[in-house]
């Protein structure tokens, strides 16, 4: 019991204690819930990308935030999707470019909205070009 306390007081009182205890356990992952629907860029066709994102955070607190700042993060990946044309993202590769690109200006803008990026990673658990 009293170590227990111990710990608990020592996680607030010492920054980064508190991080690591609470990113023991499964890999965290926040879910966008409605998927991105944009009209790419091709010129002279009309064509669409659809793509549904989690995100891979640091720690489970760390959810909240992303919640709070939502439609910021929809906003920039609305605009990093629209300017994608059908042949950047045909390959393998040109995914791959775009979750790179997406999960950088993703993460600079947490940074400079809260301080921190929050987020290791992002994933594109569906990915519909038609």
């Amino acid at each position: 019991m009293r170590i227990s306390v111990l710990v608990l007081i020592l996680a607030f009182a010492v920054p980064g204690i508190a991080t690591a205890a609470a990113s023991s356990g499964p890999t965290p992952y926040f879910e966008i819930q409605t998927p991105f629907v944009v009209n790419l860029a091709d010129p002279g066709s009309l064509s669409f990308l659809q793509v549904n994102a989690q995100f891979k955070v640091k720690n489970n607190l760390m959810k909240e935030y992303l919640t709070a700042h939502l439609p910021a993060i929809q906003h920039t990946m609305m605009l990093i999707l629209s300017e994608q044309t059908a042949m950047d993202i045909k390959t393998v590769a040109g995914k791959q470019r775009l979750r790179e690109i997406t999960l950088k200006e993703v993460q600079d803008l947490l940074a400079t909205q809260i301080g921190d990026p929050i987020i290791d990673d992002i994933y594109f658990t569906s990915f519909i070009v038609q």
